[in-house]
């Protein structure tokens, strides 16, 4: 609070310097004598114009409190701003004052006016609080240049009448040298007293912060609106807002970040179990494929050596001579086998080569009859059984018997 207080009272006595000081309004007395004249450069504003300015009507005893006057040696009226409307005037034409009814603002309470012109279109318009209220129309001159211009009062050289003092405050008072649009004016209404939208524009000619710096008449003294401090507070929680959204930014990179190697790492896995999924249906059908074999072979955990009459040679079969000697030829056949490890492969030989009788089996020891044999040790028996089935004579003895 102390600083606040601090500004106001060093602003009150003319300290104000700077940007602390843009944001200060001007108060006027209720005398005559308080306002604030000079002689701009008004060449800029020949063509067009447009002045905007919020205003705060305080003191209510005068019938035409005028904010503004530009009076000119050939024109006196050549702009006038009255706080109530029921002064109005670009080019001394006073078509604007008929909308004087639309100023119903309560006295003690800001407002935004602006007063626009165009050579082009021969037209002055009024806004009050950023809608166009009025119209009207003026002569075809350019405005005139050389003239001075007074804020609080008519100037001084052509009147001197109390009913003309405005006594109120006067904020962001600023000409343009330009017709400014209805958007424009709008946008600068809608914000508020501390509005900035206007302030960055080329056309910004006559500049608030130029009026505060000029000579003051009688009470005209600078107070603080707080926009400096709501600025200074709308730029804190501006950076502010910036640092947080560049620190979230970051942390939304690193999430972003991890939920991707997050998802990389799912993909893997999804990989992986993939893999894991076949293998495990690789070992299925391989436990299928054993279980099939082991209950294969279980058929012949019981087999007596008379399951041989239930295979396809002798089951439901005459019993003759001839599988009589067949089945005996194969006991002494097996004989030779006696002491030898009976392997896969000399089944398969006895499957093949001793399938019927002797004589039809084979004649001669052939390689493929040998192959049969890779890794079973050739025993006595073996060999006398090869010497046995191959000579002619064994043949004919198994024949002849």
């Amino acid at each position: 609070m102390f600083p606040l207080f601090l500004v106001v009272i060093l602003c009150v006595v003319g300290h104000c310097t700077g940007s602390e000081r843009y944001y200060n309004a001007l108060h006027f007395g209720t005398s005559i004598n308080d306002y604030v004249l000079f002689n701009p450069d008004m060449s800029a504003f020949q063509e067009s114009l447009s002045v905007c300015a919020w205003i705060k009507r305080i003191y209510t005893g005068s019938s035409y409190p005028t904010v503004l006057n530009y009076r000119h040696s050939s024109s006196a009226r050549e702009i006038i701003i009255a706080a109530t409307g029921t002064d109005l005037e670009v080019l001394y034409d006073s078509d604007l004052e008929s909308y004087s009814s639309r100023f119903t603002t309560p006295a003690g309470r800001w407002f935004h006016l602006c007063l626009t012109w165009a050579k082009s279109t021969t037209t002055s318009k009024l806004y009050l609080d950023g809608v166009l209220v009025g119209t009207g129309s003026t002569t075809s001159r350019s405005l005139y240049t050389g003239g001075g211009l007074c804020l609080g009062r008519l100037h001084p050289s052509w009147s001197s009448s109390s009913n003309y003092v405005f006594g109120g405050e006067v904020f962001n008072l600023n000409m343009f040298s330009e017709e400014l649009s209805a958007t424009e004016i709008k946008k600068a209404a809608q914000e508020g007293l501390c509005s900035r939208s206007l302030q960055d524009l080329e056309s910004r000619v006559l500049k608030w912060e130029y009026i505060l710096s000029r000579s003051k008449s009688g009470f005209v003294v600078e107070t603080e609106t707080g926009c400096g401090l709501f600025l200074d507070m709308q730029q804190n929680l501006t950076s502010l807002l910036n640092e947080t959204t560049i620190r979230l930014e970051k942390e939304l990179e690193v999430v972003s970040e991890t939920l991707n190697d997050t998802e990389h790492s799912l993909n893997s896995t999804q990989k992986e179990l993939q893999k894991t999924e076949d293998l495990l249906e690789t070992c299925s059908e391989t436990l299928a494929d054993t279980k099939s074999t082991l209950s294969a072979a279980r058929k012949f955990e019981n087999v007596s050596r008379w399951d041989v009459l239930l295979t396809e040679p002798y089951f439901n079969q005459v019993f003759t001579e001839e599988l009589y000697e067949q089945l005996t030829s194969s006991w002494t056949i097996l004989e030779k086998y006696v002491g030898v490890n009976m392997t896969e492969k000399i089944v398969d030989h006895f499957r093949l080569h001793h399938a019927g009788l002797e004589c039809d089996a084979f004649d001669q020891l052939s390689p493929a009859m040998l192959k049969q044999f890779l890794g079973v040790e050739l025993t006595q028996g073996i060999i006398d059984h090869f010497l046995d089935h191959l000579s002619e004579t064994a043949c004919n003895r198994t024949t002849e018997s």
